[in-house]
């Protein structure tokens, strides 16, 4: 070797060796792309002023599948392996997709939603490993509970004015108040509303361990969550202070020192705080005349309230209906329709909601998917709690205590509330799931494999948010000119009830169908039509006024025996709707006075006896 190519040499090797931090590099930076997004997930879908929660469960499918995407890219081939808990929830779509076979359900489109929520669902679960294993679950969990924490402050504010009145400055910020007397900030539901702010409570627990709040800002965002959920009424609220004690005192049994004392601590003084101001905002409010109502948290609480509890009923006919299919249940997005023929109470009905969730998660499972389709749900659940807990036990890290306490909220509010059954709470909780796992590298083919499953993933969520976007869009725009009376002209009129008909062969068909039925003219024209449709939507969402609606139907088709029988159901699920249903009855008279007097007489008649 000459003297010039032995002084070259190290120059060469240096050259070479140059991509390598350049490589990491940029791998870093992909990954702090991936955590933000992913904490993005974690808040902006719940900030959305809008009480329609398409879109914020559409922003977080767009949110997790870019953080997932960007994880992608940044790995290449040699991701992290699908974690146990994501397995199972592969294996339950698959399960879906078999079961849509031999159920024959209404509505084809809604299974196929359903097994794009599973897809998301074990989509984040990797996600939250392959974070986890490029960041470090410190990191990771310090991020993302930031975020929880910011959203849940600001929808606690959010909750508060919007409780004591919107001034006009945040109006576009500050979703309006529509439920009497029960704040739910942007998040649109009382219920979730708590829900949400617990799961800011235990990230404020976890930040506050780590040393990175201040005392006083910790004190400050605590009474400020506490305040949101005395304002939301929900009882949800009492059951998030238990699990917060049952908290602080696993984390003084386990982690040992300085650590568990002050979570212990923590959780404690956090737990007073909500139970005191649950008390006292109410009290509050009724002493300086703030709202007519200010009790409703505390009324709600009474025996008598406790003991008319809907839930109790509806977990027995969810039962009722799960013994009835017990194998394969009766089908994704059907429960609503197999409760109300199992005969709804009246007392169910008293606001005239179409209760479509058994309000519990295994019961609902139970009666939709059956009891294979609940092992696997049920089954991947508890393989994530037990790894999760002897991670736990077996390391003693605050981020795995955070992480425990956070999942726990959601599977605590899933036995009396549906929150999974939202995309955005789905997200969160499946990130959060998937942060505790702890997945191996496994061979090179494994690696391929999760990483093309991920991918495929990535890729159907894309598709589907595109078409729901669109389809979404067209409806909200064509929803009322495309289906009712209107001023519009008729040419416009004309174009928007194509556009209706054409949505209903799409993802967003149980809706379209929905408004279609509901402003179509009660008279023979295109019956057998309407006669087809009605029927797959009283099965998907059986309104009163779809109902009623359908029970003309079948009278105009000659059908008297099974119009009045129908209409006798509906007048008995739905006594304080008598008087709209007289009102429909009449204006469908004209049409065929000798079909529709029979009915007409039997709701008359049903008003002073059944109607209240």
């Amino acid at each position: 070797m000459t003297q010039r190519q032995q002084a070259d040499e190290p120059r060469a090797e240096s050259v070479s060796a140059s991509p390598a931090p350049v490589l990491k590099a940029k791998n870093l930076q992909g990954q702090t792309v991936a955590l933000l997004l992913a904490g993005a997930l974690c808040v902006l879908p719940f900030l959305l002023p809008y009480n329609d929660l398409f879109e914020a469960e559409w922003l977080a499918a767009v949110l997790g599948a870019a953080a997932a995407l960007a994880a992608l890219l940044v790995q290449g081939a040699s991701v992290v392996s699908f974690p146990a808990p994501a397995r199972w929830l592969l294996a339950f779509a698959l399960f879906l997709g078999i079961q849509t076979i031999f159920v024959h359900p209404v509505y084809t489109q809604v299974p196929l939603l359903a097994i794009l929520y599973v897809l998301y669902a074990a989509l984040l679960i990797w996600l939250g490993a392959q974070l986890a294993a490029a960041n470090g679950i410190e990191r990771a969990a310090t991020v993302l509970a930031a975020c929880l924490l910011a959203g849940a402050l600001a929808n606690a504010a959010a909750g508060v004015i919007q409780f004591y009145g919107t001034p006009p400055l945040l109006q576009d910020v500050v979703a309006e108040l529509l439920y009497p007397y029960r704040a739910y900030g942007n998040i649109g539901q009382p219920n979730l509303f708590a829900n949400y702010l617990a799961l800011g409570g235990t990230a404020l627990l976890f930040l506050r361990l780590r040393r990175n709040l201040r005392s006083g800002f910790a004190l400050a965002a605590a009474v400020l969550l506490a305040w949101g959920f005395a304002l939301s009424g929900s009882r949800a609220a009492l059951l998030y202070v238990l699990w917060y004690g049952l908290l602080g005192l696993l984390a003084y049994k386990v982690q040992s020192g300085g650590d568990g004392r002050r979570l212990r601590f923590a959780a404690f003084a956090l737990a007073a705080v909500i139970l005191v101001e649950y008390v006292a905002v109410p009290w509050l409010n009724s002493a300086l005349g703030l709202s007519n109502a200010a009790n409703d948290a505390l009324d709600r609480l009474q025996p008598v309230a406790i003991e008319g509890e809907p839930r109790w009923q509806m977990w027995l006919l969810a039962w009722h209906v799960f013994t009835h299919a017990p194998f394969w249940g009766v089908g994704i997005g059907e429960f609503a329709g197999a409760v109300f023929r199992s005969g709804l109470s009246p007392n169910l009905t008293r606001f005239g909601q179409v209760w479509t969730s058994a309000h519990n998660l295994p019961l609902q499972l139970l009666a939709e998917t059956g009891a294979l389709g609940t092992f696997l749900v049920l089954g991947g659940l508890c393989s994530w709690c037990w790894q999760a807990g002897r991670r736990y036990v077996a390391g003693a890290q605050a981020a795995m205590w955070w992480i425990i306490a956070a999942v726990g909220i959601e599977l605590i509010h899933s036995m009396v509330e549906f929150p999974l059954w939202s995309a955005h709470f789905l997200g969160v909780t499946a990130l959060l799931m998937g942060l505790g796992t702890q997945p191996g590298r496994g061979s090179k083919t494994g690696s391929r494999l999760s990483w093309t499953v991920a991918a495929a993933s990535c890729a159907a969520l894309a598709l589907a948010t595109a078409l729901l976007l669109r389809d979404y869009v067209r409806l909200s725009s064509t929803r009322i000119t495309g289906t009712a009376l209107t001023l519009a002209s008729a040419a416009d009129t004309a174009r928007d009830a194509a556009v209706m008909r054409t949505l209903t062969h799409g993802l967003m068909a149980p809706p379209a169908e929905y408004w279609i039925i509901l402003g179509a003219p009660l008279d023979r024209s295109r019956l057998p039509e309407m006669l087809k449709m009605s029927e797959r939507v009283a099965r998907s969402f059986p309104a009163h006024a779809i109902i009623v609606r359908r029970a003309v139907f079948l009278a105009f088709d000659g059908q008297a025996a099974a119009a009045r029988r129908l209409l006798a159901q509906a007048l008995y699920t739905f006594p304080r709707r008598c008087a709209t249903t007289i009102r429909i009855l009449s204006q469908a008279l004209a049409a065929d006075p000798h079909a529709i007097e029979p009915l007409l007489a039997l709701a008359k008649h049903d008003q002073g006896r059944t109607c209240s």
